[in-house]
């Protein structure tokens, strides 16, 4: 039988901390909304830029938002931006180059903007051309700041009528999840899931609010658990992933499915859903179902991704790895940096 207290000796970099203290972070976030001036009210649209822990930032609010919010991974931003776009850039570090370079494009085309980050460039370039920032605490990894980066702007655009959910709900709920997962609780869910995910590739499928939730779920996995995962979006899958299936036991023999659903999913997709697993289960390929828990679509969304976190917390563990380094990374910043 596993002893999960003699694993977490592997967590040097105490995860296991960030993660636990979610809720709470979510609360601290939500007071920092108000750094977010009302002057920025009046746009059309928005564009989040951002890379990796911070991008997700912006995947997340496009689902929820009631105007359109577009996240841009570039250096480059879509010609339609103007003034009547909200132009936000997540930096953690302040020093991601891909998104300096986004912003300062797009301060040139519309002054309504804002920034979140610990400080850096980022931070330097606001208080050039006098743009609100959001200060982050720092010391913490960025993907594991993502109620920093995520809740100052759901809080705003609740406040400002532009956002479908309550965000204010979300850390209670998260609270009573956060015991389920502790390592010393039993009947673990998170553990019993990281468990069946050992030694396999995890394929996260969502669709709709939980798209981005499953992508998260991918990331974690490979920042986290230092392993291959992968991930695709309902109804999108059906037209071309599924036919993969057919070879699947043969070239994807440690393929295992997890498909995140809400209550709030489309009754359409339920029954691709359904399909699916009997498509699955006739070809001898395994899957998981993970349910949401809440009272609205945000909530639930939310709670997948923060039990996400957990499960790629254990998986690290049984991997016999610290879930916080991520070498390959820094080695690529290196390497760009030299050049």
């Amino acid at each position: 039988m596993l002893n999960w207290q003699d694993l977490l000796a592997l967590d040097e970099g105490k995860m296991l901390w960030a993660l636990r203290d979610f809720p709470e972070q979510i609360e601290r976030a939500l007071g920092l909304a108000c750094r977010v001036p009302n002057s920025v009210q009046g746009f059309k649209n928005a564009v989040v830029l951002g890379m990796g822990g911070s991008a997700i930032a912006g995947d997340l609010l496009a689902r929820f938002a009631t105007v359109p919010v577009v996240t841009v991974r570039d250096y480059a931003l879509p010609g339609w931006v103007n003034a009547d776009t909200l132009l936000v850039a997540i930096s953690y570090s302040g020093e991601t180059e891909e998104t300096l370079s986004a912003f300062r494009e797009g301060l040139r085309r519309t002054r309504r903007a804002v920034a979140l980050t610990t400080g850096g460039a980022l931070a330097a370039l606001c208080e050039e051309w006098e743009i609100p920032w959001v200060p982050v605490p720092p010391g913490f990894q960025p993907r594991a700041a993502l109620a920093f980066l995520l809740f100052p702007l759901l809080g705003c655009f609740s406040r400002l009528g532009h956002l479908q959910g309550n965000p204010f709900a979300v850390a209670p709920l998260l609270r009573r999840l956060r015991e389920a997962c502790l390592p010393d609780h039993n009947e673990n869910a998170a553990q019993t899931l990281a468990q069946a995910l050992f030694q396999k590739v995890p394929v996260i499928y969502g669709a709709g609010i939980t798209g981005p939730v499953a992508y998260r779920w991918k990331t974690q996995i490979n920042e986290n658990a230092k392993q291959p995962a992968y991930w695709a979006e309902l109804p999108e899958l059906c037209h071309n992933e599924i036919v993969g299936y057919e070879l699947a036991t043969k070239v994807f023999a440690q393929g295992i499915v997890i498909f995140l659903r809400t209550s709030f999913d489309h009754p359409r997709v339920a029954k691709r859903v359904e399909i699916l697993k009997e498509v699955l289960s006739s070809r001898g390929l395994a899957f998981f179902e993970v349910w949401g828990e809440g009272e609205d679509a945000l909530s639930q969304a939310l709670w997948l991704l923060y039990f996400g976190d957990w499960v790629s917390f254990y998986l690290a563990l049984l991997n016999g790895v610290d879930p916080t380094p991520v070498r390959p990374i820094q080695e690529l910043k290196r390497r760009l940096k030299e050049l």
